[in-house]
């Protein structure tokens, strides 16, 4: 039997969310972890991964050259608002160097299908594929 005062359906509009502490979405302390990661950068191929407080995968990208992709994070103004939540909620960031910009590509899609990161929407489903055009 149900709880007669319990509600019927989840309304997360009506939602109240608490965050405290290092957990808290911060667009000072995302870009901070971002800078820390940018020193030790390569400009080379890789994919990078950008963690929350918990080490939840928010986020997973390719890069061409990691250092220059990466930077881009750190120019707040210029992010659209869906990135600056991301940057905010960012407390770290891993890093895997490729050979080539093929091997990101693949090893991107790879991460995404097994992390289902909340920030990746186009490779997130089983019906699309990656491709290279090859000339």
């Amino acid at each position: 039997m149900s709880d007669p005062n319990a509600p019927t359906r989840f309304h997360e509009d009506k939602a109240t969310f608490t965050v405290r502490g290092s957990d808290a979405p911060d667009i000072e302390t995302g870009v901070a972890a971002i800078r820390n990661v940018l020193a030790t950068l390569p400009i080379r191929p890789g994919v990078y991964r950008m963690l929350d407080a918990r080490g939840d995968v928010l986020y997973v990208g390719k890069a061409r050259a990691l250092k220059n992709r990466v930077t881009n994070y750190t120019q707040v103004d210029r992010l659209s608002k869906r990135l600056q939540r991301m940057v905010a909620q960012t407390r770290s960031m891993m890093i895997v160097t490729t050979n080539n910009e093929a091997e990101a590509l693949l090893l991107e899609a790879q991460l995404i299908k097994r992390y289902r990161p909340a920030y990746n929407v186009l490779l997130r489903d089983d019906k699309s594929f990656p491709f290279i055009l090859l000339r």
